[in-house]
């Protein structure tokens, strides 16, 4: 039977993977006495491996490690140091495993200068599949976003023929830090301080489970400290995606061959068992972790595990126990804290059934969390001792001069018993049900397209909590229900349930804040309230509430700033100052508060220069705020400020790693090139604008082709391909603009069709389409289209959804020119309903004196016999910078009046 991997059975694969990793990991003169023990169960098992081993020994041996397709299976020698991969060099490997090999390497195309980590995948020994389970790894990393795990930054194949072909590598962010084990040896911090950190290692493995991600080989090599303490997680190689869904059965049959892969000393029973992994099987890798940073030792110390857990398997010693023995003075001094709840919190997270441990990261936690407070635990048995043991704990001071007074009431205690424990019970309930719904239920549930039955249980658990006296809820209880509700508002909002995702928006809030008060120490339950304050915001601001969503995106701000002030040195919290600020910038500018948005913005951009100097990736924000000051600009009639910013935002995309290859940064840049057409236009350049909004339409083109089903590209191709009509209209080739506009419309028709159309699709995009449309083929197509737009922005403000600043400005001049046609088929009378209309809609803007409100504010007065608020409209702008097209159709048409004009 062939052992290359793509020809191996998949049940025989998934058990020479476990094996293999396992000896890879090993020092190769113990691979031998493995083998050996392995071999009394399996000598056909045992052969192969040797076999494997034998092979990479000679693959090792070979000289293919010259050619620059394959740098990674490179032997410890400085062979492949200055070997280019893509726009890095290699310095240094950093270590090896069964998989493959890590490399240091510096950017060397000169766009930034900086270390990162370049993972590659021993392709030449497990054949085809191996590279796309390395693929794999790149698109699990791309959903992970969380300050304790290491970042994704780039990916690739190199080529060449051969061995090496197609190698595959992934750039990652370099951790410069020492395992966790290690780190806890040598710094030996007190007990508090080692939970502190692992509670932040369960912090991004909840992240990955919340986002239906299984890491599946947790140990301290795959978890660094660095010199200021901070962990970060890293190799999801092997992680399991709960949401596959691949009808090929692809990625199913990639999950079966990599199933197996993991550290036998950290593996699950049921990882050792071959059987399904879960959350839990995380949970157990993460006990083991815990009894190594507290007992010093592992809790199989002295055992080889190469199957799964037997009746003749070991029971593993308590944590106190072992640290008791350990020889490591500074865990012994732990050994006293460690008896009873930390005991039974770690024997809980190892139990042999997947059943019986924590469910997840977050259950973990919230157990840990509670004996730093010294709350009762949730793993040990609920009994009246221990729970007034805790209660001594925490409240030493005050109990002796209760004790006559519960002596007094022992009457009815056996009643308040009963009614505490049915109150446990359907708080358990509650708690179950919750987590059950946040666990991979969702998972279960959207491929057969019934996200909605969360809405049930979601509904029933939630009922419990609504029921309670919020301020007697704990922090697990508040943090369990604020996800919850967080859960069910996203699922509302994705299915247009506006009303009810902002209630749960609300209710999250309060729970969040709850939190806050409860723990006003902790940064975690800060961070948290205040997304709770923007999805609240978000909300309002979606619904057209602008005071609501100020308000909240205010809020929003204050608790990143406070974020900011209490660990100022949290890069991930500076990070979320400048996404609230861009966030309330971007309501203020829609409010019609330019000057007060480009503060915010520019207080923004002063917050994202230094994040992206240490943070390179982060010039794609600090690009995208500067597109947001150029806007700001624009408003305020600084139209060359408004252009240099878009070329300064153009220069930030181009430092963006590997931005040649980010579809992101291509949407950017087409974004920047139609927003300066548009620039140029107003300040009467059409040739410059016709050029920009080319490089604008051609961008887009190559986006959507790339990815015709992504709205957002689709989106952007419809506003340049508008923009570049416009420009050819200003330069008098109506009908070469026609022939640009015509794609546009089925652009459009996708865009309005789609189950939940954005704002700016059906408000602005729309908007501008048909007026153009209506200037080009002013026909009885085009007038209806203009009247049922209009039509329909009549309902959206009556149902409470009013149009922010902008959007005026694109509805009124939809107006003039649905007007107008009614003028020209002879409706005057609909027609001057309709400019009266448009009128009102752009009187805030009249009276801030924005320019393109004031040169459609000139035409329609002329349209409605105003001649000195024409007059007026034309003497402003006379003695502005704006130069744009509806400004001259104004002095044209002012110029054609047959009467004397004031």
């Amino acid at each position: 039977m062939s052992t290359s991997g793509a020809g191996v059975d998949p049940a025989r694969w998934a058990a020479l993977s476990s094996r293999l990793d396992a000896l890879l990991d090993l020092p190769p003169g113990q691979r031998a006495p493995y083998l050996d023990i392995l071999r009394g169960e399996d000598p056909a098992l045992a052969d192969e491996l040797a076999a494997l081993l034998a092979r990479m020994a000679a693959l090792d041996g070979t000289d293919f490690l010259q050619a620059p397709a394959v740098p990674p299976a490179a032997a410890a020698d400085t062979g492949a140091a200055g070997m280019p991969v893509g726009a890095y060099t290699l310095q240094r490997e950093l270590g090896r495993g069964g998989m493959g090999s890590v490399w240091l390497a510096r950017r060397t195309d000169g766009r930034y200068d900086g270390q990162v980590a370049i993972k590659f995948l021993q392709a030449a020994l497990f054949g085809h599949a191996a590279g796309e389970r390395f693929g794999r790894e790149g698109r699990i990393l791309g959903r992970l976003d969380h300050p304790y795990i290491a970042r994704l930054l780039d990916a690739g194949h190199l080529g060449g023929d051969g061995p090496g072909a197609a190698q595959p590598y992934l750039v990652l962010e370099y951790v410069d830090g020492e395992p966790i084990d290690r780190w806890c040896d040598r710094q030996a911090p007190g007990l508090e301080a080692r939970i502190r950190l692992f509670l932040d290692v369960l912090a991004a493995v909840e992240h990955a489970h919340n986002r239906l991600i299984l890491h599946r080989d947790l140990k301290p090599s795959n978890i660094l400290v660095t010199a200021a303490g901070q962990v970060k997680l890293l190799d999801f190689g092997i992680a399991k995606l709960l949401d596959d869904a691949d009808d090929s059965g692809v990625a199913g049959e990639l999950t079966r061959r990599a199933g197996q892969a993991f550290t036998p000393a950290y593996a699950a029973p049921e990882q050792r068992a071959g059987g399904d992994v879960t959350t839990a099987t995380d949970v157990h890798a993460l006990g083991v972790l815990l009894f190594r940073l507290l007992a010093g030792r592992l809790p199989t110390e002295g055992t080889t595990l190469v199957g799964p857990a037997t009746a003749d398997t070991p029971a593993l010693p308590r944590l106190s126990t072992a640290a008791v023995r350990s020889g490591d003075a500074a865990v012994r001094r732990l050994a006293p804290a460690l008896r009873g709840d930390l005991d039974t919190v770690v024997a809980k997270a190892l139990k042999p059934d997947p059943a019986a441990r924590y469910a997840n990261a977050a259950e973990f936690a919230a157990d840990l969390r509670r004996w730093l407070a010294h709350e009762p635990v949730q793993a040990r048995p609920d009994g009246w001792a221990y729970r007034s043991a805790c209660f001594l704990r925490r409240h030493r001071f005050g109990v002796g001069a209760t004790a006559l007074v519960l002596l007094a009431l022992a009457g009815g205690g056996l009643a308040a018993w009963r009614e505490a424990r049915e109150a446990q019970q359907q708080q358990a309930q509650a708690e179950g049900l919750i987590e059950f719904m946040l666990g991979d239920l969702p998972a279960r549930l959207k491929p057969v397209g019934r996200l909605d039955a969360l809405d049930a249980v979601g509904e029933r658990a939630l009922a419990y909590y609504a029921a309670q006296d919020p301020d007697r809820l704990d922090a697990a209880s508040l943090g369990r229900r604020a996800r919850a509700l967080h859960l069910l508002g996203e699922i509302d909002e994705q299915r247009g349930r506006l009303d009810d995702a902002a209630r749960r928006f609300d209710e999250a809030e309060a729970a969040t804040g709850a939190l806050v008060a409860l723990h006003p120490d902790d940064t975690r339950h800060l961070f948290e309230h205040s997304q709770s304050a923007y999805w609240v915001g978000f909300m309002a601001r979606r619904r057209g509430q602008t005071a609501q969503a100020l308000a909240a995106f205010e809020r929003y701000l204050a608790l990143a700033d406070e974020l900011v002030r209490r660990e100022p040195g949290q890069l991930d919290w500076q990070v979320e100052q400048a996404y609230a600020g861009q966030n309330l910038g971007v309501l203020l500018l829609e409010g019609g508060q330019a000057a007060a948005a480009l503060k915010a913005f520019q207080r923004t951009l002063a917050v994202w220069q230094p994040l992206a100097a240490a943070r390179p990736a982060l010039e794609l924000e600090q690009a995208n705020t500067l597109g947001w000051v150029a806007k700001a600009q624009e408003a305020l009639q600084d139209y060359d400020a408004a252009a240099a910013a878009q070329r300064e935002k153009l220069a930030a995309l181009a430092h963006v790693p590997d931005a040649a290859r980010d579809r992101e940064v291509a949407y950017l840049e087409a974004n920047a090139h139609a927003e300066l057409s548009a620039l140029q236009l107003t300040r009467g350049d059409a040739a410059a604008a016709l050029a920009e909004a080319r490089q604008s339409d051609r961008l887009s083109q190559v986006l959507t082709a790339e990815d015709p089903d992504n709205m957002l590209w689709l989106s952007q191709q419809a506003a340049a391909g508008i923009r570049h009509a416009a420009a050819l209209q200003a330069l008098g080739q109506p009908d070469e603009a026609r022939r640009v506009l015509r794609p546009v419309a089925a652009a459009m028709q996708r865009l309005l069709n789609e189950a939940e159309p954005t704002r700016h699709t059906i408000v602005t995009l729309q908007g501008r389409w048909l007026r153009l449309l209506g200037e080009l083929e002013p026909g009885p197509a085009a007038a209806t289209a203009l009247d049922a737009y209009l039509a329909l922005l009549d309902e959206r403000e009556a149902a409470g959804q009013a149009l922010d600043a902008p959007q005026t400005l694109v509805a009124a001049a939809a107006g003039l020119t649905a007007g107008d046609l009614a003028r020209r088929r002879g409706d005057a009378g609909r027609a001057q309903a309709i400019w009266t209309v448009a009128a009102r809609r752009l009187q805030p803007a009249v009276q801030r004196r924005n320019a393109s409100a004031m040169a459609d504010h000139g035409l329609l007065a002329l349209r409605l016999g105003d001649l000195p608020a024409a007059h007026e409209a034309l003497a402003l702008l006379r003695d502005s910078a704006y130069r744009h097209p509806a400004r001259q159709a104004l002095e044209a048409e002012f110029a054609a009046l047959p009467v004397p004009r004031p």
